[in-house]
Order: structure tokens, then C-alpha cells, then sequence
């Protein structure tokens, strides 16, 4: 998507989405639960009227929220006992995934809370905000509840900044302006857009947020933004306008250790993408001179923090979700899957198990319909177990992978042998896919249990096969079953072609 044209479809005011009454209907009639989080360390003084304003109107007035949180660093003060007289459910961030590491700041928290927290969309907003308003967090799920094609939200406003006693209307977000903003337009322009990159208020889908990493400090905004648009595109991002937010200006101390570790994760991110090449170990300290009477002396200052893993590869995550690894591995999260032993998909394929005319449009009549195709065909011995194993997985995690696909998979008693389906739909079927796009493509697979490792293998291959768009155009345009087993083992080949020749 042009820059220019995501700046008209994907910027936002906050007054669009001020009927709440509405975000509310929105938001039961799709099924969707929202959390709120605040990341938090030492914020006494303005943790409790966020937390009253918010859940007075957007709970208890209004059901647009299911859950408030606070997630805490390890706060000194009063922080966590104002937050739970407010009705907050409070964590410290220390006492969770413990076995993985115990690293402190904001990011940590952030990254935790899709653990902790239950929403389908998590918004989180700083906890120093002093003007607190419900548009802080309406603004930002309206255009999620809006458009099922928007997968995360920032949000923007104009910041003052108090010098002494006075307020100035505008001089806040100096290290967006002078640092962030400045190697976004030389290195990564199509996000040069984003009036504020570095904003703490922001919402997304969870099912976008747990397949990013998280870096634990101040790189934390930047991170999230530079690999959701490199995983999911710009057209998944958007950006509203909540008018003005006033805060506690941070001291220059703090600002140096947010422009160093910011600009650490810049380059970093640049590196991965092959936009840079970085002939020597960033430094992760930063050298401060300071004069001690007559002398000059240089103070080394640690910017401590790491990068933190995609939350749905940790293992405690995946329990609790009730994730399994073949839905790790058709979407490509599970690094293992690339080891797998390679199926051919054309083996597998059946002239009689391609229905090019698939006619439903919603997911479950969809897989129904594949469902009763094999079934006519003997392949299948249970329409009813089938269709149950089969909805019960999309229930935990869509199989809607983007692009116009889907792989709707289940282990089941109802086949007696690793069983391919492929239907193809004009029209386009409804399945909360990750790009919000509908599915025109499905390959659905059933296994009995017995045959888990050839079953796990089928998946790693089709999704290794079907990341090629070019496939997918081309048996969707397809004339008949003939012609997308040809597709198939034409696209096949080439990919066996393309590995031969990386191995070497």
C-alpha cells in the first residue's frame, strides 16, 4: 500500500469512534473479548484516576472492556495497592515465565501481559497520563472493531511540554522527532508515515501481537511497528488522532538511555531486513563525560534489555492456549518445521478431493462442505466427528493464514488415512484470517492420530508451498481439477529446484 493512500484509509480521529453504545455492538456481535494494560513503575500519583475514569466508563457504564491490568516493574511507592483499590487486577512482572528470564522495563511488561491478560485485542496505555480520557482507549479499538483488515493501532497527539512552572502547547516527543522519525524516513519510508512511532498508546489483535517480538526497554514501540509491518504489511497498521496528552516530560538522563536503545533496535531491524550492514558489534553502553573538579572523566552507562521471543513459541503460552505444533507450523511460528521431512504435496492430491466450486461463504459451512465432499468420496467415515475435530481447532486458532488461504487441519478417528481436500471459492469465505482478507483457497487436511509425524510433515510442507502468492493466483484462475494438479506439481518442482540449488 503507497504511503499517500495509507494516510487517507488509515488515519483516524478519535471522534469517529465515540459511540460507544455502538463500539459495544460492534464488538459482541464478533465475538471478540478487549483487555486493558498498564505497564507500570512508580506511578502513584496517576495510576489511580486512569484506572477510575476508564473502567467508570468503558465497564461499568459501558461493557466495551472485559478486563483492566496492571502489569508492574517492581514499584517502589503505592503504585500497586491504588491500582487494586481502583478494581485492577494487578501482576508484578518478576513473579511470571520466571524459568525464562527475569529482565525489567516496560517492554517486559508489555510482552507478559499477553500471557497474563485473556483479550482477543490488548490496549495498552501509559500510566503517567494526566489528562486521562476514554478516547485514550475508544480511539484506539474503534478502527480494530471497525475493520476486520486493521490489526494494530497507534495513537498520536500533540504533546506539550513544561519548562519551569509554564506549559507549552507543543515541544514533548523529542527523541520521536529527533531521532525515531528521522531514520524511519531514511531507512524505513513506508512507516515514515506514523505521525508518532514511539506513542505509548496502542492496541492489536492478538493474533498479530503474540507472532512479533518484544524488545524489554524503551525499543519496545519501535520493535513492535518495524517487524508487524515487515510480517503483516502496512495495510494491517493504522493510526488515530487522541487530540492532545499531557505527561510527565522525562529528564535528559533518561532521554539519552531511550535514544541509544532506540536507535540500537533501528539499526538492529535494518540489519535483519539487509538495509544495513553492521561490521562490528553494536556497543551497548553508552560513555558520558563529566568533570570532576578540574578533570574530565568518562562514566560508562549500561543500556540494559533484550529481545524477547514471539509469545506463542513459549511453551507455557501454547499450554495455556490450548496451541498445538501443527498449528505452530502451518503459520510458520515453529523454527523446527523447517527440518521436517519434506511431503510432496502433489502425492497426496486427488483429482476427485478438488471441488473448484465451493459455494458457502462462511468458514464452518465452508469446511462443511469440504467435510461432505470426502465423505462422498469414502475418505471420511464421520461428517458430524470431522466437522467437530475440525471447528474445534479454528475455535482455539483460525487457520485463515493470509493471502487468500486457508489449512484447516485435525487429528481424527473419522479417517483411516492422511486425507488432502482442496476447494476453491469465487466468491471468497469469511474466516478471521490474520490479514482480514477472505479465503479463496482451502486445504484442508485430516489424519488419524497414529500418523501424527506424516501429519505434522503435510503441514510444514504446504506451508513452505503456499508462501509463493504466485501459486495461489494461479488455482484460484484455474480452469478445472486437471489443471490445479498441474499447478501444483509445476509450483512443487520448482521449490525442489530452488532447495537443491540453496544447498549447495
Amino acid at each position: 500500500m503507497k504511503l499517500d493512500r495509507w494516510l487517507r484509509v488509515r488515519t483516524f480521529h478519535h471522534s469517529a469512534f465515540s459511540d460507544i453504545r455502538r463500539l459495544v455492538a460492534l464488538k459482541e456481535s464478533q465475538g471478540v473479548t478487549i483487555s486493558l494494560c498498564f505497564p507500570t513503575l512508580n506511578e502513584e500519583e496517576t495510576i489511580g484516576k486512569e484506572i477510575r475514569v476508564l473502567k467508570s466508563e468503558l465497564m461499568d457504564k459501558f461493557r466495551l472492556l472485559d478486563e483492566i491490568a496492571v502489569v508492574d516493574s517492581g514499584s517502589t511507592d503505592k503504585t500497586r495497592e491504588i491500582a487494586v483499590k481502583e478494581g485492577a487486577t494487578v501482576y508484578l512482572a518478576s513473579e511470571h515465565l520466571a524459568e525464562l528470564g527475569v529482565w525489567y522495563g516496560k517492554g517486559e511488561n508489555l510482552w507478559k501481559s499477553l500471557f497474563l491478560l485473556k483479550g482477543d485485542i490488548i490496549v495498552w496505555v501509559d500510566s503517567d497520563i494526566r489528562n486521562i480520557h476514554p478516547r485514550f482507549v475508544y480511539g484506539l479499538v474503534g478502527p480494530l472493531l471497525t475493520n476486520s483488515r486493521i490489526g494494530y493501532v497507534k495513537g498520536f497527539y500533540k504533546r506539550p511540554i513544561k519548562l519551569g512552572r509554564k506549559l507549552l502547547p507543543t515541544g514533548g516527543g523529542r527523541v520521536t522527532e529527533l531521532v525515531a522519525r528521522p531514520v524511519l524516513n531514511i531507512l524505513f519510508p513506508s512507516l515514515s508515515g506514523l505521525a508518532q512511532p514511539l506513542s505509548g498508546e496502542y492496541a492489536g489483535r492478538r493474533s498479530i501481537l503474540e507472532r512479533v517480538p518484544f524488545f524489554t526497554g524503551y525499543g519496545v514501540e519501535i520493535g513492535l511497528l518495524l517487524d508487524i509491518e515487515r510480517k503483516f504489511g502496512l495495510r494491517q497498521i493504522a493510526q488515530v488522532d487522541l487530540d492532545v496528552r499531557v505527561h510527565r516530560n522525562q529528564e535528559l538522563e533518561s532521554l539519552r538511555k531511550m535514544s541509544h536503545r532506540i536507535l540500537t533496535v533501528l539499526l538492529t531491524k535494518a540489519e535483519e531486513q539487509g538495509k544495513v550492514a553492521i561490521l562490528s558489534e553494536l556497543n551497548r553502553s553508552m560513555n558520558l563525560i563529566t568533570k570532576e573538579d578540574e578533570y574530565y572523566r568518562v562514566h560508562n552507562l549500561k543500556i540494559e534489555g533484550t529481545q524477547r521471543p514471539p509469545m506463542i513459541t513459549v511453551n507455557a503460552y501454547q499450554q495455556a492456549r490450548g496451541i498445538s505444533e501443527e498449528d505452530l507450523v502451518i503459520f510458520g511460528d515453529l523454527e523446527t518445521s523447517e527440518r521436517r521431512e519434506y511431503q510432496k504435496v502433489s502425492g497426496l492430491l486427488r483429482e476427485n478431493l478438488i471441488k473448484p466450486d465451493v459455494v458457502a461463504t462462511t468458514k464452518r459451512e465452508a469446511i462443511r462442505e469440504l467435510v461432505e465432499k470426502l465423505a462422498e468420496e469414502g475418505a471420511v467415515s464421520s461428517v458430524k466427528d470431522a466437522l467437530e475435530a475440525l471447528m474445534t481447532r479454528e475455535d482455539v486458532l483460525s487457520t485463515g493464514i493470509g493471502m487468500g488461504l486457508a489449512i484447516p487441519h485435525a487429528a481424527t478417528e473419522a479417517t483411516r488415512e492422511l486425507t488432502l481436500c482442496v476447494g476453491i471459492s469465487a466468491e471468497g469465505v469469511e474466516f478471521e484470517s490474520l490479514d482480514g482478507e477472505p479465503v479463496r483457497l482451502i486445504f484442508l487436511v485430516l489424519c488419524p492420530p497414529s500418523e501424527r509425524a506424516k501429519y505434522l510433515s503435510t503441514l510444514a510442507s504446504l506451508s513452505r508451498l503456499l508462501d509463493d502468492e504466485r501459486l495461489s493466483h494461479a488455482l484460484v484462475a484455474a480452469g478445472g481439477r486437471k489443471e490445479v494438479l498441474t499447478i501444483v506439481r509445476k509450483f512443487e518442482t520448482l521449490k525442489s529446484l530452488t532447495r537443491e540449488f540453496e544447498k549447495r
